[in-house]
């Protein structure tokens, strides 16, 4: 008999065919979460990682090995940067957890073909390199107060794929930050698509460098910008980050290969979305795969004129904006 746990990832434990003596559905501490599993006997315990609080923070996991056998954790990821990073994977490793996957596919081998130590090896990071990271990772954080310090973060949003959505998604974002409590709006370059939501407080038309400059200055005092690019790569400067829009659509991947077959090799280092996106999440490893790639987040289709949708909220807290729990 097994123990499962289910919170973002509860499409994945759904799927699973396994006897399960407890399952716990949600989010919490660590403490109290063990305290749910106090004298169970049990083979396996598939553990969605964000069923505990604070998970990013890898020591928490580490404290979770202490408190069970690692040998008997299965450990679903999500898309989380941060869960992912060599880091994290390295300290897993390190400290027993040798099963972890982001997938359906892979806890059903995981679960009858468990990881040994040489099958995960690889993924251990000398202390050079981890020291590397560490130093990175505290830069990246530096940078980050930095900018939240100056109340402001331009993110740009730049269609890979034609028609990939950066209009519409630009008025959900600014949308919802506004209704979460923050301060933002839109810009766009050249084109006039957002002054069709008749708001002409929030979306902004920028028809040159100049403009450009003269409106971050003029709205200094804001959360965020977010800029629709429209391939106006001169804005791309005055971006603080860059987030490629792709629609993973047959034809318009088709489409963008044949402009060019290398279109996500020349973007492998940076932000890559998936929007209008009938994806799932268990197909994304694959995708990724394919296209050697990695994807920061996979947007579904929505209703532009919904106030509040959930699926912008999670992307905007990858972002840095507490939009759930606000």
């Amino acid at each position: 008999m097994n123990i499962v746990t289910a919170n973002e990832n509860k499409s994945i434990i759904d799927r699973l065919e396994i006897d399960v003596i407890k399952r716990v559905d949600g989010q919490f501490e660590l403490k109290e979460l063990l305290g749910k599993f106090v004298n169970l006997y049990f083979n396996k315990i598939i553990l969605d990682v964000t069923s505990i609080k604070g998970y990013e923070d890898v020591q928490t996991i580490v404290d979770l090995s202490k408190a069970i056998d690692p040998t008997r954790i299965i450990l679903l990821l999500n898309n989380n940067p941060v869960v992912n990073s060599k880091l994290y994977l390295s300290t897993l490793v390190k400290n027993g957890i040798y099963n972890f996957t982001r997938n359906y596919e892979g806890i059903t081998y995981l679960y009858e073909h468990p990881s040994k130590l040489e099958d995960v090896q690889y993924l251990i990071l000398s202390q050079q390199a981890e020291d590397e990271e560490l130093l990175k990772q505290q830069h990246e954080r530096e940078n980050y107060e930095i900018k939240r310090n100056n109340k402001r973060l331009v993110i740009g949003l730049d269609n890979l794929t034609n028609h990939a959505g950066a209009s519409s998604l630009t008025n959900m974002m600014v949308k919802q930050l506004n209704n979460h409590g923050y301060k933002a709006v839109g810009f766009e370059m050249y084109k006039q698509d957002l002054i069709f939501y008749h708001d002409d407080e929030h979306f902004i038309s920028v028809m040159s460098k100049i403009e450009m400059e003269s409106k971050l200055k003029y709205y200094s005092d804001v959360d965020c910008i977010i800029v629709d690019l429209n391939n106006y790569s001169e804005a791309n400067k005055y971006c603080d980050q860059i987030l490629y829009l792709v629609e993973p659509s047959y034809i318009m991947l088709t489409k963008l290969l044949r402009r060019n077959k290398n279109a996500f090799l020349d973007h492998k280092d940076d932000y890559i979305v998936l929007n209008k996106s009938f994806v799932n999440d268990q197909e994304i490893a694959d995708f990724e795969f394919e296209t050697k790639s990695k994807i920061f987040a996979n947007i579904p289709p929505l209703n532009d004129r919904n106030n509040d949708l959930h699926e912008i909220n999670q992307f905007l807290t990858q972002l840095g904006y507490d939009c759930v729990n606000n």
